[in-house]
């Protein structure tokens, strides 16, 4: 009877668990802008690192900010990596109470590859513009 179900976990529970994984992957890919090469790995050469997004912030030098600031260093770092909503406020927010201006705009751009054309060029992946009054 062990012997059985050892059998039936290698032949179906494995595989199975290994497809709900990827399905769950690509779910978070399309629906919370995960990036693709966390979570498994899958598609991980579909597209540029996530090292080379940028992060623009007009008038304000992101450098200057994550020079000195460990904390401000890990939240753009981690906009970088998961460019979604969430992520995306909560560095607006901090660059709000770390420079004290009244209004911020932050945008983040993903490189991109035209191989047929051999062009390189930047996508908007997403911006917000936030006011101190809104906090």
């Amino acid at each position: 009877m062990s012997n059985i179900k050892n059998e039936a976990l290698l032949k179906y529970g494995i595989p199975s668990l290994a497809i709900i994984t990827i399905v769950m992957q690509l779910f978070f890919v399309h629906t919370k802008n995960l990036n693709k090469w966390k979570g498994g790995g899958y598609g991980m050469y579909s597209e540029i690192h996530y090292y080379y997004n940028q992060i623009y912030i007009p008038g304000i030098s992101v450098d200057s900010l994550v020079k000195n600031d460990a904390d401000m260093k890990a939240t753009l770092g981690y906009l970088m990596l998961m460019p979604n909503e969430d992520s995306l406020k909560k560095a607006a927010e901090l660059v709000l109470q770390t420079t004290e201006k009244d209004s911020i705009h932050i945008q983040i751009w993903k490189p991109t590859v035209d191989s047929k054309n051999g062009v390189y060029s930047r996508a908007l992946i997403d911006e917000i513009y936030l006011k101190n009054s809104d906090l």
